[in-house]
Formats: structure tokens, C-alpha cells, sequence
């Protein structure tokens, strides 16, 4: 038993020579062992994640012409809405400035020097004087008053005129100005006859009303704008009273009221 024949097993051919080496054959095939190289390198920091430089996304090709156009239009843009706000800044100035900038003008005397009709009512030699007072209700400007042109109206005839010129209210002020009016009138020329004639009928009511026109010239001035104006103004129904027939000075009333625009 202890030298038991080897039996092939059915079904397979033995080749002893299968399992022999060939020396040649791992000198060929296989080369002796290689040194394996160094390990696989450390995951990178969280720094490295930050600093790593991506690849820029590349821009849209712009035409050097098209840029140029876009530049210029922007320019303009801002130039019309500076040149709009500095207006709008001026405009907001000057409307603070000259918003109250016109004066007001109110009648504080009239009286009648003279007043002679005589001839049965056909002659008149008459002399008024008037004090109206020019009130300059602006606190930022003064007000330069260039020239006053006033004329005496009796039913709707202008009798005379005077004028007043350059006359300067400080802020916050007012002034007085004169004037002198006579009949017959070396300044205007009208039918003298008519007037005479209405003003003894007055007379002999007792009463009698001229109005007041003024005319006015005035310059607002302030540090940096100068602004013109011209006015029109009415001082209306100024009546005069005849203690009796036989008078022959009227007199005033007093009722002091301001003198109303008439554009």
C-alpha cells in the first residue's frame, strides 16, 4: 500500500511537462520586481480650493465703434439731466426770491389847494396834491422805483400829470411820493369846457370823485438777479366833499385805501 501506482483519472490527459518552469519564460515575461512608485499625493488644502485660479469665462467681442457711440450717448445723457437740474435749481431760486417782488402802493392824502370856478361855472383854476405811499413787501430784494407817471382822472379825463423818478425802498420798507396836479393843464389837451361844466354840477351836489392812475416803472434787485416790472394801478373813487354851496375848497374824506392793478 505504501507504493500505490498513481491511476490517471478518466477523462484527462496528464502532461507532466505543463507544470514544469521555464526559466527563460519569467526572464522574458516576467522582469524581476519593480519598486512601486510613490503613493498618491495629499488631498489639497482648503486654501488651494480658494486660491485656484479658474479659467476666466471670455467676453463678448465689442466693436471699438459701438463703444465709442455707447460712451458718447451716456455723456450726453448725463449733460441733459445736469443742464435739466441745474434749470429746475435756478427756476426754484428765483421763484424764492422775487415771489413777493411786486410793491404795494396805497393813496395817505389828497388835498385841493386851490379850486376857483367862477363865470357862472365856466372857469376852473384848480391845484391838488397827493401823497401815495409805496410799500416794499419783499424781504429778500430791494426795489428800485425807475419812474411813477401819474395822472389826475376825473370821468375818465386825464386833468394832468406828474412823475416821480428813481425812488429806492430798502426790504421791509416804504417811501412817500408827492405829487402836484393844476387845471387847466400845460401837459394835456382835451375840451375843457365839458369838464367845467360837469364839475360845477358836482359842485352843487356836494360832492365830487377823481381817481388816481399810476404808471409804474420798478427794477427788483437783489445780490445776484435783477428782474424788471411794470405796473398798472388804480386808486379809485376818491371823494372829495363841499361843506355847502358856496364852497370853494372841497375836502377830503380820508378813507385811505390801496391802490388795485389794472392789467
Amino acid at each position: 500500500m505504501g507504493n500505490e501506482e498513481e491511476k490517471p483519472v478518466l477523462g484527462y490527459q496528464t502532461n507532466p511537462q505543463f507544470y514544469q518552469s521555464d526559466p527563460q519564460f519569467h526572464q522574458i515575461h516576467h522582469p524581476a520586481y519593480i519598486e512601486p512608485g510613490p503613493g498618491y499625493p495629499n488631498n489639497p488644502s482648503i486654501q488651494q480650493y480658494y486660491e485656484y485660479n479658474y479659467p476666466a469665462r471670455p467676453l463678448p467681442y465689442v466693436s471699438p465703434d459701438v463703444d465709442q457711440g455707447l460712451s458718447f450717448g451716456r455723456v450726453m445723457l448725463c449733460l441733459m439731466l445736469f443742464l435739466f437740474l441745474f434749470a429746475m435749481i435756478i427756476s426754484m431760486f428765483t421763484m424764492m426770491v422775487f415771489m413777493t417782488i411786486k410793491p404795494t402802493f396805497y393813496l395817505d392824502s389828497f388835498e385841493v389847494r386851490l379850486f376857483d370856478l367862477s363865470g357862472n361855472g365856466t372857469t376852473l383854476k384848480a391845484n391838488w396834491e397827493t401823497k401815495v405811499s409805496i410799500k416794499n413787501t419783499n424781504t429778500r430784494s430791494s426795489v428800485l422805483v425807475n419812474q411813477v407817471e401819474t395822472s389826475l382822472v376825473y370821468r375818465y379825463v386825464a386833468l394832468d400829470v406828474s412823475y416821480v423818478d428813481h425812488v429806492e425802498i430798502q426790504k421791509d420798507s416804504n417811501v412817500q411820493i408827492l405829487d402836484a396836479f393844476s387845471f387847466p393843464s400845460s401837459k394835456r389837451t382835451f375840451n375843457t369846457d365839458s369838464v367845467v361844466k360837469e364839475m360845477a354840477k358836482d359842485r352843487q351836489r356836494g360832492q365830487i370823485m377823481f381817481d388816481l392812475k399810476l404808471e409804474v416803472q420798478l427794477m427788483v434787485k437783489s445780490n445776484v438777479f435783477h428782474k424788471s416790472e411794470k405796473m398798472r394801478l388804480f386808486c379809485e373813487r376818491i371823494t372829495l366833499d363841499f361843506k355847502n354851496t358856496t364852497s370853494n375848497i372841497p375836502t377830503w374824506n380820508g378813507n385811505k385805501h390801496e391802490c388795485v392793478s389794472g392789467l
